[in-house]
């Protein structure tokens, strides 16, 4: 009695074996990035399917890829990208096959500012990292990783850089291990405003102990060779000489003054209008 039952198992664990859906219906695989940034192997399990999407054993799935130039297939189920650009890889088996889209970008260079200046209080900014691959040729479509060296300096949000403390930090936009990076200073802005010299005029203002940026932009009113001066009272700063632009930092110790002046010309002078910004900066 155990026997038959034993039997009547086995034919019916046979019978739905027989019954099994055998029949390729497509190809399953592991789909690769959408953007391969480098020549490391990327694997690609692949194999027949019914229609359920359950593979079927003794299937083998080949792998081609076009161009060869671009992409490579390697032994063991793989491809590696040799350079910048567009490929297909296809793969057969059990009578069908399967394209699949291959976009390579294998960058060289990660391009970023020298330098930053970000204001507290002010909106995360984009960094505008230029990720370049062979010759020079800008890769648009490759993203960059952002990352701070000092997150309580500058933080990174996103694919943006948010100012959040004075101080000074460093920032890194990376794809793998190609890597550019820019320092970044955060500076508290106490002054901004329009500037208006008529031909001697001057503006002055009191700043109290630190270190400070004067940022100064102006043109005349007509064609001159003419501009503005920088002086400092109670710092011991060196005064700037008439210029159009000016970019003066100094080290207040005590409470001191700084005066922006259109230096008089006895009549043949030229206003001066543009625009006047002081920063808190951290110390040198």
């Amino acid at each position: 009695m155990r026997f038959l039952h034993g039997l009547t198992l086995t034919g019916m664990a046979t019978l739905c074996l027989c019954c099994a859906d055998s029949k390729p219906a497509s190809i399953a695989f592991t789909a690769p990035p959408p953007l391969i940034v480098s020549g490391k192997i990327i694997r690609l399990e692949a194999s027949v399917a019914n229609k359920k999407g359950e593979p079927i054993g003794g299937q083998a799935v080949t792998c081609t890829a076009a161009p060869a130039d671009v992409v490579e297939v390697v032994s063991g189920g793989g491809l590696r990208c040799l350079k910048t650009g567009d490929a297909t890889v296809t793969l057969a088996g059990g009578g069908l096959s399967t394209p699949v889209a291959v976009k390579c970008r294998i960058p060289t260079e990660v391009e970023v500012p020298q330098e930053l200046q970000l204001v507290l209080g002010s909106a995360p900014a984009p960094l505008h990292a230029r990720v370049l691959g062979e010759g020079g040729r800008e890769l648009k479509d490759v993203p960059v990783q952002l990352s701070s060296s000092d997150e309580s300096i500058v933080a990174v949000v996103g694919d943006k850089m948010k100012p959040v403390a004075l101080g000074r930090a460093r920032l890194r936009a990376a794809v793998e291990e190609i890597a550019g990076v820019t320092a970044v200073e955060v500076d508290e802005r106490i002054v901004s405003e329009p500037l208006r010299l008529a031909d001697g005029a001057r503006r002055s203002f009191k700043l109290q102990p630190g270190d400070y940026l004067v940022s100064v932009d102006v043109q005349a009113d007509f064609k001159a060779p003419q501009g503005v001066t920088v002086t400092w009272e109670g710092a011991a700063c060196e005064g700037q000489p008439e210029r159009q632009s000016h970019r003066v930092r100094c080290r207040v110790n005590e409470p001191a003054t700084v005066t922006v002046a259109n230096p008089k010309q006895f009549g043949l002078g030229a206003g001066m209008t543009g625009s006047l910004a002081i920063y808190r900066v951290p110390s040198q």
